[in-house]
């Protein structure tokens, strides 16, 4: 699970079928949403809160509409599982990267109530949480290899543009999920639009989290 406040993305890999979704603030007219919609499980939402100018008045309603789309976010998850196997949830942990202050605080508040909901998933076996950082790294190492020196170290190949792992941005995430071509429902998704997604500067939504949500759920799956 890629966390978001406006545009969480999902997949959930039960019965050898990958499953995707996006939590999304965007229309359902919008072009790539409509693209999408024949891949992808969208809920959509709305937060008015933004709309409040009492200080106190518009952080108890954000307080109130994070928890009911994280309910969304949890009811959909229990919707989507066998409750009777145990089930492995993997979420990318904060990025401390951003520069505003309030976005922090915001996602820290979303991602805590989404959290300590998840703990109550039935048959749950444990909660793996990925820094940014691993993410990108093992995105690399799965989609382009990696060698070993003597002392058994391990080197991660670069991608084809001679980036590194831990430096990939979300373009490069989604390349490299290109290039691996695996046979499923993303791939599928990706290979019909790669040519107009990759002339982009910047990968859209709902592409960029639910890319790095199936990124998160390969990290958790057995590799060749």
């Amino acid at each position: 699970m890629d966390i978001s406040i406006d545009s969480t993305g999902m997949s959930i890999l039960r019965d050898g079928e990958i499953i995707l979704f996006n939590f999304t603030m965007l229309k359902d007219n919008i072009g790539w949403i409509k693209k999408t919609m024949n891949y992808i499980d969208f809920e959509f939402i709305n937060y008015t809160y933004k709309d409040i100018d009492n200080y106190t008045e518009n952080e108890i309603m954000k307080l109130r509409e994070f928890d009911h789309v994280t309910d969304k976010i949890y009811n959909k998850i229990i919707g989507n599982i066998d409750k009777k196997e145990n089930t492995i949830i993997a979420i990318e942990g904060y990025n401390m990267g951003l520069r505003n202050t309030n976005s922090i605080i915001d996602i820290t508040t979303f991602g805590t109530l989404l959290r300590l909901k998840l703990l109550s998933v039935p048959q749950l076996e444990k909660i793996i949480v990925i820094s940014p950082k691993t993410l990108k790294s093992k995105a690399c190492e799965m989609a382009y290899g990696y060698s070993t020196t003597r002392t058994g170290k391990k080197i991660i190949n670069k991608n084809p543009n001679g980036v590194s792992g831990g430096s990939f941005d979300k373009k490069d995430m989604m390349k490299a999920l290109i290039d691996m071509n695996e046979n499923n429902k993303l791939n599928e998704l990706l290979n019909n639009y790669k040519y107009d997604l990759l002339k982009l500067k910047n990968i859209p939504k709902p592409f960029d989290d639910v890319v790095d949500s199936y990124w998160i759920l390969k990290t958790l799956m057995p590799q060749n």
